[in-house]
Formats: C-alpha cells, sequence, structure tokens
C-alpha cells in the first residue's frame, strides 16, 4: 500500500492544465515482501515493483504501478495493477492531497459470492507537514467497495524523522469495513517501523510490520521487508 486508466489520466491531466510544465518519473524496487496495509500480498515471497507518474505544476498528477503477487490471494492474478490521479499542493501552513485510485488485478476469475472480486476504487484526502525535525501526515481513505467485502474505509498516520543519513518512519493504520452479508469481521489495525536511506543512487529500507487481526498467521504477524529501489 497504483494501466488500463494511464492514458485516460494522463490525457485528463493535459487538457485541464494546459501548457503548463510537468515531469514524467519513473521507479523500479526489489522487496523481499510486499506488504500491504500489514498484510503481505505475495505469500512472504520476493516481488519485483515499479511504477510512473506524470506531475504538472498546477498540482495535477497521476500515474501507474505495478507489482506481482500471489495468485491464490486475488483469484488467480499474479499481477497487481494501480492507476491513480490527483491532486497536491500547498493550502496554507500544510500540503493537501485528494486522489483517487483503482486497484487493477487481469486475469482474475472471481468465484460467486462476496469478498471474492478483487478489483477496487478507492478515494484519499490526505494533510502533511514538514515540521523540520521531523514531518507528519494523516490521510483517511474510502472505497465504495472494499476488496469486495463491502464499504471500507482506511486512516493512516504517518511520522518520518531524518536521523543524520537516514531516516525513521513510524505508521499506524486503522481499516474499518461495513462487511457485506455472510463475510466475518474484517476490522483491524496495523503498526509499521522502518529505517531508510541511499547510497550510490539507490534507495534501502528495513520495515517491520504487524497487526492487530484475529487472523494469526504467517501473512499478518511479525513480517519484515527489506527493499532497494531507484527514482528513474
Amino acid at each position: 500500500m497504483k494501466l488500463n486508466k494511464l492514458a485516460m489520466a494522463i490525457g485528463a491531466c493535459t487538457m485541464l492544465a494546459g501548457p503548463a510544465m510537468a515531469e514524467i518519473s519513473g521507479n523500479v524496487a526489489l522487496t523481499s515482501n510486499y506488504i500491504f496495509r500489514g498484510v503481505s500480498q505475495n505469500d512472504n515471497s520476493w516481488a519485483i515493483q515499479g511504477g510512473f507518474d506524470y506531475a504538472h505544476d498546477s498540482g495535477l498528477y497521476a500515474g501507474v504501478w505495478a507489482s506481482n503477487v500471489d495468485d491464490n490471494f486475488f483469484s488467480g492474478s499474479s499481477i497487481e495493477i494501480d492507476t491513480y490521479l490527483g491532486w497536491s499542493g500547498d493550502v496554507g501552513p500544510v500540503s493537501l492531497d485528494v486522489g483517487y485510485l483503482h486497484y487493477f488485478y487481469p486475469d482474475s476469475h472471481p468465484a460467486a459470492g462476496p469478498g471474492n472480486d478483487p478489483d477496487t476504487d478507492e478515494f484519499h484526502v490526505g494533510v502533511s507537514k514538514d515540521f523540520g525535525f521531523m514531518s507528519a501526515g494523516f490521510t483517511a481513505y474510502y472505497s465504495p467497495d472494499f476488496f469486495d467485502f463491502g464499504k471500507g474505509q482506511y486512516y493512516d498516520l504517518s511520522i518520518d524523522v531524518p536521523v543524520s543519513s537516514f531516516t525513521i518512519s513510524g505508521h499506524y493504520g486503522v481499516t474499518r469495513i461495513s462487511e457485506k452479508t455472510g463475510l466475518a469481521d474484517a476490522d483491524y489495525e496495523d503498526y509499521s517501523l522502518g529505517v531508510s536511506t541511499s547510497y550510490s543512487g539507490l534507495d534501502f529500507a528495513v520495515t517491520y510490520s504487524d497487526t492487530s487481526s484475529d487472523v494469526t498467521g504467517a501473512l499478518v504477524d511479525d513480517l519484515w521487508a527489506f527493499t532497494v529501489s531507484k527514482s528513474l
């Protein structure tokens, strides 16, 4: 915790923003565990990830991001493709981010019944501030049907503290879902603590994650991830 709508998103940004300056950037990463909101998405295995972002001077942005996932978890799909569109910029003393994201799992074959269709739409509003000695942010997410489980809300609180050439990152998240009939309670909280740094043009990060989920097991308890990434 971003290709099918990328052209639409970039086209929308171009029409709305006109000829002002824009930038396209890319990223690629190799991680020992793809952890999303406290849950391993690829059964604690290695994942290759990457994407492209379009940013306009007006604050409009769009992008696409992809990762391999475990096909046992996503109705037969082994790939996650996220597309997103939004606006970010300074509003008074804080930075604001408002956007939409679509999680897409190609070649998935959902079984009948609730909780089986992984394709999901999600909207978010976030606010953050850099205090110099640290930065903090809070983001609220809403999905009209979160991974086919029901209406979902997610609240994310994050803190980054620079220490010399390293950054210490803390995260606390809350998942709340109004489950469809027949589905068990899926509410839980997740926590993570990480350290990151850069060296020779590469970014390195080590992250520990855990959850309060009643569904105990290797996918949600005491997870570690080592990630090497590069901006393009």
